[in-house]
């Protein structure tokens, strides 16, 4: 009697080995995951980058590799071409070309697809300062750069007048004490937040410079506020 009920266990088990093991194991092998290849690993790992990644950050970023570029080739001359050389840079960091010559555009163009910033303490790097224009004074636009103090102040990159290059060349104080008090112009902070709707590059035909307003009180203003050699460096654009 013991002989057969072993026998019947035993050819249980092997029934078992037979049928069931292969099942087992094909499964198991199946349902393990393939492992990304290295290129796949890299793109996303590049994706998620780009979505931590802010805009202000991309723009500050193109700013530092556009110091001392030349901007009496862009529209404006050098003398006018604050908004040109910002509306590019802002563009490069869209991915999209943006070209408005007029401060007045711009400004237009930031209060459409940028967030306005209430309050100095809430600026970072990347970020769009600008004083538009009066009937009779022409204004500026820069790109806030790396906080100085905790004022706060911060480095402004920006179009140079005497030099027609992009320098940092302004700080948050002095550009206030000098748009806002001497020039009695405003005084207005922006954080691009998207991409505009249009599907051509947003170009502004140039305007007679007749219809712009006069330099004659901006330059004069502009020696005074500018710092001294001593302190100026005209290469790096740097400023205490």
């Amino acid at each position: 009697m013991e002989t057969k009920r072993f026998s019947f266990i035993s050819f249980l088990l092997l029934f078992f080995m037979i049928f069931f093991l292969p099942i087992l194991f094909t499964k198991g092998l199946y349902s393990q995951k393939v492992l990304p290849s290295s290129n796949e690993f890299l793109s996303r790992y590049d994706q998620t980058k780009r979505k931590n990644e802010t805009l202000s950050s991309r723009i500050y970023l193109i700013t530092l590799n556009s110091v001392g570029m030349d901007t009496g080739s862009l529209p404006g001359g050098g003398l006018y071409s604050s908004s040109a050389v910002v509306s590019r840079i802002i563009g490069q960091a869209l991915e999209s070309p943006l070209k408005i010559v007029y401060l007045s555009d711009f400004y237009q163009w930031l209060k459409t697809n940028a967030l306005p910033i209430k309050r100095p303490s809430e600026l970072m790097a990347g970020d769009i300062i600008i004083s538009p224009s009066s009937r009779y004074i022409q204004g500026h636009v820069g790109i806030i750069g790396e906080k100085i103090s905790e004022k706060p102040d911060f480095s402004i990159y920006s179009n140079s007048l005497d030099s027609c290059l992009f320098l940092k060349n302004w700080t948050l104080s002095r550009w206030r004490e000098y748009f806002e008090k001497d020039l009695k112009l405003d005084v207005f902070y922006f954080r691009v937040r998207k991409t505009f709707s249009q599907q051509n590059p947003m170009e502004y035909e140039k305007k007679p410079m007749s219809s712009m307003p006069g330099l004659s009180p901006f330059l004069s203003l502009w020696n005074r506020a500018l710092p001294s050699s001593s302190q100026f460096n005209p290469t790096t654009g740097q400023v205490p």
